[in-house]
């Protein structure tokens, strides 16, 4: 049996190999140019009935990404209280903002902020299933700009705590300009630049713990 070869050789090894960077170069900055491409790349993903129900904010201010990443550790250790001491240190990384897991966005010279923006019109009427579908949707979009930035040898990673933070988040956008919107959950952040370091890939499981066949 001939084994199956791939039309893209290049596209399907970028995709395999892609892993999450979380050292950047603070010399080297992303023009707006590339920036747009990655965009791009996350509206082109699949979206539920087409409604693409997100909004992206784009921060280069150094000043607002302290703040954020002071209050993303505020936020998690509150998110993770009721854990014991040792627990709370090994999620939260460090007893300071500086060393904590969200202070790569203060390297990074750009980080994108992802929101799920809600179709109210629509939530009225199925609001569990819209949402539902919502977030599958953000997450699409947000994981083809993470292969996007990939393919053009920019870093990025998934950082998780806008989930905990939206109240801090909406009073410090504020004083940046940003007009905060009610149908707005603040879900994600990519950090973006180029990586600081050779990256490794950590270890996937084996393909047998993850699928099954029924032919």
């Amino acid at each position: 049996m001939k084994s199956f070869i791939p039309i893209n050789e290049n596209g399907l090894a970028m995709i395999l190999a892609r892993t999450c960077c979380r050292s950047f170069n603070p010399k080297k900055a992303i023009n707006d140019q590339i920036i747009e491409l990655i965009l791009k790349a996350g509206q082109a993903a699949p979206s539920a009935k087409n409604r693409q129900p997100y909004y992206f904010l784009i921060i280069k201010n150094k000043l607002c990404l302290s703040k954020i990443a002071q209050a993303s550790y505020i936020g998690r250790r509150r998110q993770f209280a009721d854990w014991d001491r040792k627990k709370t240190e090994i999620m939260i990384k460090g007893n300071s903002y500086l060393n904590s897991n969200d202070a790569i966005i203060l390297q990074a010279p750009v980080t994108i902020i992802a929101f799920r923006k809600s179709d109210l019109n629509y939530q009225e009427a199925q609001p569990n299933e819209l949402n539902i579908k919502e977030e599958q949707s953000v997450a699409n979009a947000c994981y083809s700009m993470l292969l996007a930035a990939w393919s053009l040898g920019i870093g990025s990673a998934w950082l998780c705590s806008p989930l905990y933070i939206k109240d801090e988040l909406k009073a410090i956008l504020g004083k940046y300009g940003v007009k905060w919107q009610k149908n707005w959950q603040p879900r994600t952040m990519i950090p973006l630049g180029y990586p600081l370091r050779e990256l490794t890939k950590p270890k996937r499981k084996s393909l047998e713990e993850i699928f099954q066949n029924i032919n």
